[in-house]
């Protein structure tokens, strides 16, 4: 690629500059390079000049990052690989994505409970040992292990289950079978989806998170409408089914899966929240609905 098209960026800031010239140049597609959060706000970044321009470019993603979740759907692999691939013509194919709104800001999944806590102490124990010799147990996966076995589990076994109320304020919603199919009457606008103890509320727009895990196995069936998963397990049960939930196979009597595209959760504590898999606080109200508009993102074929 000429260094003409090439931006090595230094900062949020400078980042943001970079998107503004290539709307500019007019840019076809844009290939970000990095994890997750890099390539969420740069979705973000050229959502927020839509209504400047005809047209928004097409995103591709080079794999630079850890967990990598929209990297491994876009089936990106070797980014220096993957840009050759491109630039020679070999054939990839547009991915569009109704992405997750939550806050104003576009995510392809997030949620409260268990994965955003995970999360939290993920961050403390890394920042914990990142000048240390341990630096590199305590990053990526067996970061994530660790962090879980020796914290989140720990912590959460011996705190109740908050209350959770969740209602429909887009079309009718579905409960999802084992197999992806719609079950039972429809939830219509305004009625109460769930009502009861719940220890992970997440929604996706892609059936994988960060490492493969398929989170969202039924993602992406609906055109319109995300995968809402709610979850009372208890850490240790969570933990025990963390091989089915990482395949996409885990079905549970406390598992319960929904069709939707706007819902709003409301919990009698506050919970630690995340999207797309950056930790955002706290929260006991939060309202997830389906993008207006599509992202184009580019993938291989």
């Amino acid at each position: 690629v000429s260094p003409d098209h090439i931006f090595m960026t230094e900062s949020q800031d400078h980042a943001k500059e970079v998107l503004e010239t290539c709307l500019e140049r007019e840019y076809r597609t844009i290939f970000a390079g990095g994890g997750d959060g890099t390539i969420m706000d740069t979705v973000n970044t050229l959502e927020g000049y839509r209504r400047d321009v005809d047209a928004l470019p097409s995103v591709g993603v080079l794999r630079l990052g850890t967990g990598n979740a929209m990297a491994r759907w876009l089936g990106s692999k070797s980014p220096v690989r993957d840009l050759a691939n491109f630039q020679a013509g070999d054939v990839h194919r547009s991915h569009p994505l109704r992405m997750i709104r939550a806050e104003g800001t576009l995510c392809p999944f997030g949620g409260m409970g268990y994965d955003a806590a995970v999360l939290n102490d993920y961050y403390t124990l890394k920042n914990r040992f990142d000048d240390t010799a341990f630096r590199k147990m305590f990053r990526g996966i067996s970061g994530y292990l660790i962090a879980a076995v020796t914290k989140t589990v720990p912590s959460y076994s011996s705190q109740e289950m908050p209350e959770i109320t969740i209602i429909n304020h887009g079309r009718p919603a579905y409960r999802i079978g084992p197999n992806g199919e719609e079950i039972g009457e429809p939830v219509l606008t305004g009625e109460v989806l769930y009502q009861g103890p719940a220890s992970i509320l997440s929604a996706g727009a892609t059936p994988q998170i960060g490492y493969g895990v398929r989170l969202f196995p039924f993602a992406g069936l609906r055109a319109g409408r995300f995968q809402l998963r709610v979850a009372s397990l208890n850490p240790l049960q969570a933990l025990w089914n963390l091989p089915a939930t990482a395949r996409g196979t885990l079905r549970h009597p406390k598992l319960h899966d929904f069709y939707v595209d706007k819902v709003q959760i409301i919990s009698n504590n506050e919970m630690p929240f995340q999207l797309g898999g950056d930790p955002k606080g706290y929260r006991n109200e939060v309202t997830l609905e389906v993008a207006e508009h599509e992202v184009n993102f580019i993938g291989r074929a």
